[in-house]
This record gives structure tokens, sequence and C-alpha cells, in this order.
């Protein structure tokens, strides 16, 4: 490969790369990439800094000139970053970051497969991850074409086995691409081979709809499955939740009281069932679940000995995540009240951004160990999603260090709020929801992305999300 290089001196020996220490040092290739193309290298962290790779770059008249786009990581914070660079460092903005555990002196795998506007950007912390999902999958139509480089840092980092690739230009099969449907809050339930999506609607929230589809890729018009004068509550319907056990199908919501003498209303959870997962939808007692304290949310879940949980959200200086189990029979619930429990409260600075918020906790069961998904920040700050870990669904559950794991970029505002379900295969589904534009929250949108359980050296298997995704997916079943 044909290098031009800028800055620093580089040397090669033994098939690495190594740039000078103490100076900005970067390398490009003479002409432009192909317009689709992989570039691939792996990587090896030195000291301090940001190093990686550089794609659609223009260098001319050196350094200080560079315009197009760095993916970049950094072992000081654990930050992998994507930025669009204008005049070197002079201009820049950052599109995303994300963080994720990784060393020094360890050969890492990092990656650019660019086709046309659609990029996936690669770099495999998870060493055990044979697969590993892209650290950004996005659509960047800023620069058109340009050369490809690596960026060393100030010696920072060294190189090997760098390689440019002409690819297809599009992949082949059905496709899905985000944001799939319109609704917030969504939950999803799968059923007698058929999957259920229930949403809040933000233009009516007087009733709740349920979107279905057998293959997750074709899904049918709304269909009503809850009007609210079959509930509890005033009005402003959300979050519907819905478990079957045995022959009923439970969904949990939550709404609010009527305004009392100063216009002040509360916001609790309740229930209501049904025979069929269409509905309709009803609450045989019109009341709440407590009626001394405010909650909302309301997500089930069911273990493998049948005891049955809810989680709720709760008020205390900001959101909080609590958990009570409870018993599901004959299409009543009672909760067991000796259990209610805090999860967790807002402790990390990405859950303070704007105000205190943790909330939407939903718990699934991997290898034993229970996982909660929640989301953290307000909505209108840095929402994203992170998990917490516990032995048992009563805790003490444990917070993921290297949260959140689901962030929000420039093209896709406020992910979170997430549920799953899992495929034939024995594969895993996150669905969540966005903000509908950079600028407008609602109506909300709802994404679909893969999930699995990467093995660790040490610890408990991590959960990862491959999104949020912008371009087009291969279908999931």
């Amino acid at each position: 490969m044909n290098w031009m290089k800028l800055g620093g001196n580089v040397e090669e020996k033994n098939g690495v790369l190594r740039g000078e220490e103490g100076r900005q040092t970067f390398v490009f290739t003479a002409d432009n990439a192909p317009e689709n193309f992989s570039f691939e290298a792996e990587i090896r962290l030195k000291a301090e800094g940001d190093a990686g790779l550089y794609f659609r770059t223009v260098a001319k008249n050196g350094v200080d000139w560079l315009v197009g786009y760095s993916f970049t990581v950094n072992v000081q914070d654990h930050s992998i970053k994507l930025t669009k660079v204008s005049n070197g460092d002079h201009i820049t903005k950052v599109l995303g970051t994300v963080h994720y555990p990784f060393d020094r002196d360890v050969w890492y795998k990092i990656a650019v497969h660019m086709r046309g506007e659609n990029v996936r950007l690669y770099f495999n912390n998870f060493l055990h991850d044979d697969e590993p999902y892209p650290k950004f999958d996005l659509k960047l139509s800023h620069f058109a074409k340009g050369a490809v480089g690596l960026a060393f840092g100030e010696g920072v980092a060294e190189f090997r086995n760098v390689t440019l690739k002409e690819l297809a230009p599009c992949e082949e099969g059905e496709t899905f691409t985000n944001p799939i449907l319109y609704g917030a809050d969504p939950d999803i339930l799968y059923d007698e081979g058929t999957y259920y999506l229930y949403y809040t609607d933000t233009a009516d929230m007087t009733l709740f709809q349920c979107y279905t589809s057998t293959d997750l890729l074709h899904w049918s018009q709304p269909h009503v499955v809850f009007h609210g004068k079959d509930g509890w509550g005033n009005n402003e319907y959300m979050s519907p939740n819905v478990i079957r056990k045995g022959d009923w199908y439970y969904m949990f919501y939550a709404s609010h009281t009527a305004p009392d003498e100063n216009g002040k209303r509360r916001a609790q959870v309740t229930y209501a069932t049904s025979k069929s997962p269409l509905g309709p939808f009803v609450s045989a007692q019109k009341v709440p679940l407590h009626t001394d304290v405010q909650e909302i949310g309301g997500a089930p879940f069911l273990d493998d000995d049948g005891r049955a949980y809810l989680t709720v959200v709760r008020f205390n200086n900001g959101n909080e995540c609590w958990i009570m189990e409870m018993k599901l029979e004959d299409g009543k619930v009672t909760v067991l009240e000796d259990t209610i429990t805090k999860m967790f409260a807002a402790t990390e600075p990405w859950e303070r951004d704007y105000a205190n918020v943790v909330e939407g906790a939903v718990i699934c069961k991997h290898n034993g160990l229970y996982y909660a998904m929640y989301a953290g920040s307000h909505y209108k700050g840095s929402y994203a999603e992170g998990y917490a870990t516990a032995e048992h669904p009563l805790g003490p559950w444990k917070k993921y260090e290297y949260n959140p794991i689901l962030t929000s970029h420039l093209y896709a505002r406020a992910v979170g709020d997430s549920v799953y379900t899992r495929t034939p295969d024995g594969g895993w589904v996150m669905f969540y929801h966005q903000h509908f534009s950079p600028l407008e929250i609602s109506p909300r949108q709802i994404r679909m992305d893969r999930m699995k359980f990467v093995k660790v050296d040490d610890g408990p298997d991590v959960m990862v999300v491959n999104g949020p995704t912008m371009t087009p997916q291969k279908k999931l079943i």
C-alpha cells in the first residue's frame, strides 16, 4: 500500500507500523478509496490519546487542512469516537461517542466498512466475540470520496495487518431499516408464533394499540387493544406491558388520578386483563395497585419457577426503579407488599443529565443471572440505556461498569425504554424508542436491533446491543 505521510515520521519493523512520539503522525493512501470499501487493521495502544482510522479524507496542504472522518479510540477513558473533521483539529464535530473496556498492549481489530453513504465501524474490544457488532452503524453524506489513513497520535498506537479492499455495492436479501414503526414505550410479546408489539400513542393517549408480525419484518396495521373507558385512570394512558400466564393476558400500564382541588394529579400503575393478546383488555377492578404512592411504568417478569415480578418507577429526588413480587391467578393480580424493594437510583453522571432519572427496568434471565435493562437521564437530556445484574429478582442489583450500552448519536436522539424478545433460533432482539428527530420529540418512533451476551474473562457475560443502527439490516428470523 502506497502511503503519504503527514506530521511525524513512521517506521515499519517486523510488519508493525509505528509513529513518532511527541508529534501528531498520520499516513494516508495516495489515491482515494473505492466508493464501497473495507479498511481494516489491527491496533495496539501504547499510551493515552486518540488513535485510529481516517476515511473519506482529503489531506491537501498538510495536517492543518485535513477534511474527512476519524474513527478513534482512547485507552484513558475507554472511549470510541466518530468525528467529522474539517481543517484538521480546528473544526471538528463529534458525531458519536461510546465507552467499552479495552487495555493497553493488546492487539484489537479495527475496521471501516462503507457502501455509499452507509458505514459500519468496528472495534473488537471483546476478544471472545467472533462476530462483533459495529460500534457505529449510520449514514454519512458529508464527504462522498477520499483517502483512508492511520492516525498514530503522538506515538499513541501501532498498527499491523492493514488492508484496503473493495466491497460489493449492497447486501443481498430482505432487510429492514430503523426506525421501523411509529410509537413510544414499546413492549413486545411472543405468543404462539406471533409477535405483538404494544405501544403508547402520544397523539391519542386515551387508548393502547398493537402491531403484529410473524417474522419481525412485515408488520400489520395497528389494532386497538385497550380503551381508557375500560380501565382505571384519567386519560393519558402510558406504557402498556403485557405478559401471559395460563389462559390470561395481563396488561400493566400507568395513568393518573383526576385533578384535585389544586389541579394536581397522581401517577399510578394498574392492570387490565384479556383472554386474547389482541384484547380487549379490561380492568375488572378500576383501582391502582397502590393508592398511597406515585408510580409509573409497570414491567412484568415471569421467572422459570412460575413466580412473577413487577418493576415500577417511584419518585424520590428523581426517578428510581423498584420491584415487587406478585401473584397472577385467574386474571387477578395480588402484590406481595412485604417484597417491595428499591432496585437502584440515579447515581452515575450519565443518569443525571437534566434530571436524576433511572426508569423502565425490564428483566431478562441469562445463564442463571438476572439482567435489568433500564433507561437513564431525562428524555430531554442524554437519554440512553444501561443494565444491572443480580442473582435474584429482588436484588441486590449491580450496575454494569461501562454503561450506557445504547447511546444516542447525531442522527438517533434519546434512544431507550427498551424491551426484548427471543427469536425461534435462540437469538435476542431489543425494541426501544427514539425522538422523531434531533429537533422534535414527538411523534416518537420504534426501533429494533439485535442484542446478545458476550463472554469476558472476568465477570458475567456482557449484554451488547447492535444499535442504534441506521443502515439496512438483514432480517432477524
